[in-house]
């Protein structure tokens, strides 16, 4: 009896420990879901052709333009010009004018395009850039395709990117991670953010794009000839998306397929580091509309290094026009420490977090993942474009030799296997597989307890007062 009362205990505490330690797991659903429950990812443009040669040539530039261009120049970038002290808000304005006026317009470079809803699978060449917002990125000013209004960020940064785009507007969506599309069917195809019926490229996006060899500089650009193409999930921010190479002269075909992420509310009863991920409504970030781990991870570099430089990169969101941005060699130095200590922060947060360190806690500091999310993965396809020099061919003009590229990106498959978050052992569950044990170790039962109560309880109780009687009788 007391072999079999030891190894029940040991048995009842391995599951518990197991409960506690481990409250959920990871499965693939059972039923695929169709590519309309997702949105089609945001699709970024970006041409190796930062500084235009008929706006600035960079060779002849100097003083606070020559720093301008050292920002956004790739072959500047390992002698980056410094200033001695912080620009000035009227230099700050001259900086964004000159980045908008250097680098190519959307127009300049959006041909023609094809998206299915729009256009009817016939390819368009007015109105292409309607479906395009301008964007900063770490590769210059870029547009993005499918992007969330104000690309992604909070109303605090509408003053900041009007500077660069005065069509910038808040805008509510009927969409989020959580909650995902409205339940309705057929569903709304203009819906923000836009999504498709079916796979295949004639329900894809299709560009045709076109670099003027001519405004190439080589002390900007180098060598390089082309676009890179940053795909990302709407909610996203762009400045850690898959990046993907799209040479000149090529046909490109991106073919996407999603991957979602979801997790019960049963388990919005643990604190998030128990769980490892975050609902949207459990953190709220400073510069980005949408909780995912991405963005907490930039929101929390740009919040550092506002706090420890007192200034941030020109690229970066800001709340304020008025903010500094980093232009003296201090600043750059301090930006470069900064990353190193919000990595350093990060990874020991994750390993507090972790199985083995976790403690408890009212709040993470780790960046875990969105428990609702979207994520992309892709394919890369390249085939050649049969096109003579000076062919006439394009509707819009007469392009020469390796300045024009065509691209298209959809989804691979109709339906796909989503991955699901679930709580491990439910209330049910864990009764069940306690009562289990105490069965197969002790042959107890329900009955067992009433069985307890009658001989512990009620019969002694019954038997004191029964006796209790025959003394007052007698």
């Amino acid at each position: 009896m007391v072999i079999s009362i030891a190894i029940c205990a040991v048995n009842i505490i391995k599951l518990f420990c197991k409960w506690t330690s481990t409250p959920f797991v990871n499965v693939i659903d059972s039923v695929p879901t169709p590519i309309w429950a997702v949105p089609f990812p945001t699709v970024v443009i970006c041409p190796h052709l930062h500084v235009k040669l008929s706006s600035f040539n960079v060779t002849k530039l100097s003083g606070l333009e020559m720093f301008y261009a050292s920002l956004v120049c790739p072959r500047m970038a390992n002698k980056r010009r410094t200033m001695e002290h912080r620009l000035d808000q009227n230099q700050l304005n001259q900086l964004l004018r000159f980045l908008v006026k250097g680098s190519p317009s959307c127009t300049d470079i959006v041909k023609t395009c094809n998206w299915p809803t729009q256009h009817n699978n016939k390819w368009h060449t007015e109105n292409c850039c309607d479906m395009f917002q301008p964007i900063f990125t770490n590769y210059g000013l870029c547009f993005a395709f499918n992007s969330l209004p104000l690309n992604g960020m909070t109303n605090s940064t509408l003053a900041w990117q009007k500077s660069f785009n005065p069509q910038s507007a808040a805008k509510s969506l009927l969409w989020g991670l959580d909650i995902g599309y409205p339940k309705t069917f057929p569903p709304d195809v203009n819906m923000q953010p836009l999504r498709v019926m079916a796979s295949g490229e004639a329900n894809g996006l299709g560009l045709e794009l076109f670099l003027n060899t001519s405004e190439h500089q080589y002390a900007c650009d180098g060598n390089s000839l082309g676009f890179t193409v940053l795909i990302s999930s709407p909610a996203d921010h762009v400045y850690t998306s898959t990046v993907l190479r799209i040479p000149m002269d090529r046909m490109t075909t991106i073919e996407v397929s999603p991957i979602t992420y979801k997790t019960d509310s049963s388990l919005r009863s643990l604190a998030p580091y128990q769980r490892q991920c975050s609902f949207q409504n459990e953190r709220r970030l400073e510069h980005y509309e949408y909780y995912t781990d991405s963005n907490c991870q930039h929101d929390l570099l740009v919040k550092e290094a506002r706090r420890m430089c007192n200034c941030v990169l020109f690229n970066w969101p800001r709340v304020s026009l008025q903010e500094s941005v980093c232009s003296t060699d201090e600043d750059f130095q301090c930006i470069t420490n900064v990353n190193g200590k919000v990595e350093e922060q990060l990874i020991y947060a994750y390993y507090a977090d972790s199985e083995e360190r976790r403690e408890q806690r009212e709040q993470s500091k780790s960046c875990h993942p969105s428990c609702n999310d979207v994520i992309y993965s892709s394919q890369v396809f390249y085939s050649d474009l049969i096109r003579d020099y000076g062919d006439g061919t394009p509707h819009w003009g007469i392009p020469g030799q390796s300045e024009v590229t065509q691209i298209n990106v959809h989804f691979y498959e109709d339906f796909f296997l989503g991955q699901h978050r679930h709580a491990q052992y439910d209330d049910y569950y864990f009764a069940g597989a306690i009562g289990g044990l105490l069965s197969l170790f002790l042959g107890f039962s329900i009955i067992s307890v009433a069985e307890l109560v009658y001989f512990v309880i009620l019969r002694p109780a019954y038997t004191i007062l029964k006796e209790m009687y025959y003394q007052r009788n007698k």
